[in-house]
C-alpha cells in the first residue's frame, strides 16, 4: 500500500473531527501519536515543517541515561533514562547501538566537596570532576541501569592503558573511566517509522507534514498546507501541544498564552578527520572543558562529531552554529586532543537545535531540569477543547513520556489502555535484536531477492527489517545515482511512495543520513532533485525551486556554501 502525502491530504479532506489533534511532529509528539493509535484512538498529527525537523533532528545522537543529571539530584530521571535506553537497544535494534564512553580524568579528588553539597541540595558549582567523584557516579549509574541490562558495567582505566587505547588523548590525564551508553544512527528515520506504525495500527490516524496550526475559529483548529496554501478546519476533543521550542507560540495561537518554554541551543560540528575518527574505534570521548561543562567527540560514520553548546535562546527559528560556538568547540577539541590540528577547513557540516526545556530562572543552563511535564491549558468559550502541553523531555525517554501523555488523554476520553509499548519494537526493529544472527539472516533474505550482499547489508543498516519491503519493490537491477552511489532511483521511489516525503529536503534530511555521511558536492544535490523529478513528475519550475531550497538550507542552517568547483565549504 502506498502512503504519499497526497494520499493523506485526500483523507484529511474527508475529516471534520478527530478525537485528538497533536501539533508537532518531533519525537514526543510522534511517540504519543503511535501510542494513541495502538490504543485504538484516532488522532491527527500536524507538523509545520517535516517530521523530526526541530530539536529532534539536532541531537548529539546519544541515547543515554544522563549520568550528568546525578549532579542535579535528578535520580528519578536518571533511573528512567537508563531503563529506557536499555529498552530502545531492544525495540530499535536497527538504529540504536551500544556505545562505549570514555571519560578522561585530570585529578583524583577534584569535585568531592561540591558534589556532596549538591547531593544535599546546597548551592555549589562543579568545575572539575576527579576520579573519586566519577567512580561514585558510575557506580550509581550501573545500579540504575540494571533493569534489562544489555551492556557491561563501568571500568576505571590507568593513565598508561588509556593513552595506549587512544594515543591522541591529552597526556596530562591521571586516569580515565569507561562505561556504556548508546547512540542512534538515524533519529530522523525512527521518527518517521513511529508515524508509519501509528497509521498502520489505527486506520483513522493521520500524520501530515508541512501542515501548520494557525489558531482556532468557531471552535475548530485551523490548519494550513504550507506547500499549497489549502486551509482545513478540524474539530477535536483534546489538543496535544508537542511543538517543542515553539510550544509557547502554539499556546498563544490557541488562545492560551502562558510561558512554559525556556529553550537552550545546542550546536554540533562534523569534521573530516579520518585518522582521529579511526583511532576513536567507535567510542565517544565525553570530557570536561572550562567551568565543568561537558562536551563530546565521537566517530560518526567515519567522521568526527563534536558537540555541544548549551546557550539560552529566545528565537528557535534563527538558531545556527555561530562563530563563537565554532571557536569554542574547536578549542574544546584541543583540550582533550592537543596534538590534533583541527581547523574550520575540516568542517563539512554543522547543525544546531533548541532543547525544549521548561521555563526557568536558573543562571546556569546545566542546572535546568531535563525532566518532562504536562501542564494543561483549560478550555475557553472560543476553544472548547483543553490543550495538554508536552514540556521538556529528551530522545532517550520519549517512549515513557508518550505513555504518560497517552494515559492522560485516555483518562480525559474515558478510555482505558489496551496495550503497552515497553517492549514493542519500532518499525524496522521488528524481528531484530542485539544478537547478530537475526541481522545476518535478514541480510541473506534481502540478498536472495536480487541485491548483492554488500547492498543488502546497507539496506538493512538503513531500514532494518523494512529492507525486505523495499527490495520487494525493485523490478530488476537498481539504478544508482552517479554522485550518490549509496542510493538508487528505486530506493528513492519507495521513500516518496511510502514515507510521506514531499520535497527534496524531506528525502535528503528526513529519510536518510546521506547529509552526515560526508561532504556532498553541489552536483549531488542537482542529481538528487533531477531523479526525484522523474519520480514525482515535477516540472522545470518545481525542479529549480527544490534545488534552490536545498542550497539555501545548507547555507542558512548548516553554514555550508558551494565553491565554484561545486565543493562544500564552511562559511
Amino acid at each position: 500500500m502506498t502512503r504519499t502525502r497526497d494520499d493523506l491530504l485526500a483523507k484529511l479532506r474527508t475529516m471534520t473531527h478527530t478525537p485528538v489533534l497533536i501539533v508537532g511532529g518531533g519525537i514526543n509528539g510522534m511517540g504519543t501519536f503511535r501510542d494513541l493509535a495502538l490504543q485504538g484512538v484516532p488522532s491527527l498529527l500536524v507538523e509545520r515543517g517535516d517530521f523530526c525537523s526541530g530539536a529532534s533532528r539536532a541531537p548529539s545522537r546519544m541515547i543515554h541515561g544522563g549520568i550528568k543529571y546525578l549532579e542535579n539530584g535528578e535520580f528519578r530521571l536518571v533511573k528512567e533514562s537508563a531503563h529506557e535506553r536499555n529498552r530502545l537497544l531492544s525495540n530499535a535494534a536497527h538504529y540504536v547501538h551500544p556505545l562505549e564512553m570514555v571519560l578522561p580524568i585530570h585529578s583524583w579528588t577534584a569535585g568531592i566537596i561540591p558534589a556532596i553539597k549538591r547531593f544535599f541540595k546546597m548551592p555549589a558549582k562543579v568545575t572539575q570532576r576527579g576520579a573519586a567523584v566519577i567512580k561514585a557516579g558510575l557506580t550509581v549509574y550501573d545500579i540504575y541501569g540494571a533493569n534489562d541490562r544489555v551492556m557491561p558495567r563501568h571500568r576505571m582505566i590507568s593513565r598508561g592503558d588509556a593513552l595506549h587505547e587512544i594515543p591522541d588523548l591529552d597526556p596530562k590525564i591521571v586516569a580515565a573511566a569507561s562505561y556504556y551508553d548508546a547512540w542512534i544512527t538515524s533519529p530522523e528515520r525512527l521518527t518517521v517509522e513511529l508515524a508509519l506504525d501509528g497509521m498502520d495500527a489505527c486506520d483513522g490516524s493521520v500524520a501530515l507534514n508541512h501542515l501548520s496550526f494557525d489558531g482556532v475559529e468557531d471552535g475548530k483548529a485551523v490548519l494550513r498546507d504550507a506547500l499549497s496554501g489549502e486551509v482545513f478546519r478540524i474539530g477535536c476533543d483534546i489538543m496535544v501541544n508537542a511543538a517543542g521550542a515553539w510550544i509557547d507560540g502554539v499556546n498563544d495561537a490557541a488562545g492560551g498564552a502562558k510561558k512554559m518554554i525556556g529553550g537552550n541551543k545546542g550546536s554540533h560540528l562534523l569534521l573530516d578527520l579520518p585518522v582521529l575518527a579511526e583511532r576513536l574505534h567507535g567510542r565517544m570521548v565525553y570530557f570536561e572543558v572550562a567551568e565543568g561543562r561537558l562536551c563530546l567527540i565521537s566517530n560518526f560514520m567515519g567522521h568526527v562529531l563534536l558537540g555541544s553548546t548549551d546557550i539560552p535562546v529566545t528565537d528557535p527559528d534563527s538558531v545556527v552554529c555561530d562563530d563563537e560556538e565554532t571557536d569554542y568547540l574547536l578549542g574544546a577539541l584541543r583540550t582533550v586532543f592537543p596534538e590534533v590540528k583541527a581547523t574550520r577547513d575540516d568542517i563539512f557540516f554543522s547543525y544546531a537545535g533548541v532543547r525544549p526545556l521548561p521555563a526557568s530562572d536558573a543562571t546556569d543552563p546545566g542546572k535546568v531540569s531535563r525532566d518532562h511535564s504536562m501542564p494543561e491549558v483549560a478550555p475557553t468559550a472560543d476553544r472548547p477543547f483543553p490543550v495538554i502541553a508536552l514540556v521538556g523531555g529528551k530522545w532517550t525517554t520519549f517512549r515513557a513520556f508518550a505513555a504518560e501523555a497517552t494515559d492522560a488523554v485516555l483518562g480525559k476520553l474515558g478510555k482505558s489502555r489496551k496495550t503497552h509499548t515497553d517492549y514493542l519494537p519500532i518499525g524496522g526493529g521488528r524481528g531484530l535484536s542485539r544478537k547478530a544472527a537475526p541481522t545476518e539472516e535478514l541480510i541473506s533474505e534481502v540478498a536472495a531477492m536480487g541485491a548483492t550482499h554488500a547492498r543488502a547489508a546497507r539496506l538493512v543498516a538503513c531500514y532494518g527489517s523494512r529492507a525486505k519491503d523495499i527490495a520487494a519493490t525493485f523490478d530488476g537491477p537498481e539504478t544508482f545515482l552517479a554522485t550518490l552511489p549509496q542510493v538508487s532511483r528505486e530506493e528513492l521511489a519507495f521513500i516518496v511512495n511510502h514515507e510521506v516525503a514531499a520535497t527534496a529536503e524531506d528525502v535528503l534530511f528526513g529519510r536518510s543520513a546521506l547529509f552526515l555521511e560526508g561532504p556532498q558536492p553541489r552536483g549531488a544535490l542537482t542529481e538528487l532533485v533531477q531523479t526525484l523529478a522523474t519520480i514525482c513528475g515535477w516540472d522545470t519550475v518545481r525542479i529549480a525551486k527544490e534545488e534552490a531550497a536545498l542550497v539555501e538550507r545548507y547555507r542558512r542552517h548548516h553554514r555550508i556554501v558551494f565553491a565554484d568547483n561545486g565543493q562544500p565549504e564552511f562559511a
